[in-house]
């Protein structure tokens, strides 16, 4: 993955335990993938996957933005933690988009 990728979703509010418990429910699907939810900022919370691979572990950070009103954005950018190495961090982010309901953006 060289590039990143978003998704639009509408909905009222957005809390934390809203995108633990999504981010939770995907990994229902996966074995050994963890995951920390933080909120980074006020418009930004973030899900940090440990993926393991072999002896090492790699992160994949899948950020939720608030945009505004009644808008989100699911982010995955290539450059943040471990993204661009990891083929399952395009699988994990549209999972986590498809549980908000997110479309994907134009890239």
């Amino acid at each position: 993955m060289s590039w990143d990728r978003s998704w639009a979703f509408e909905k009222k509010s957005v809390l934390i335990s809203d995108v633990e418990e999504n981010a939770r429910s995907i990994l229902k699907e996966y074995n050994d993938i963890t995951v920390v939810v933080e909120q980074e900022a006020s418009d930004c919370i973030t899900c940090f996957f440990t993926v393991p691979s072999g002896a090492e572990a790699h992160t994949v950070e899948i950020s939720v933005y608030h945009m505004g009103g009644k808008s989100y954005v699911v982010s995955l950018e290539a450059d943040a933690a471990d993204n661009e190495n990891q083929a399952l961090a395009d699988t994990l982010a549209e999972d986590l988009a498809e549980a908000f309901g997110g479309e994907p953006l134009e890239e």
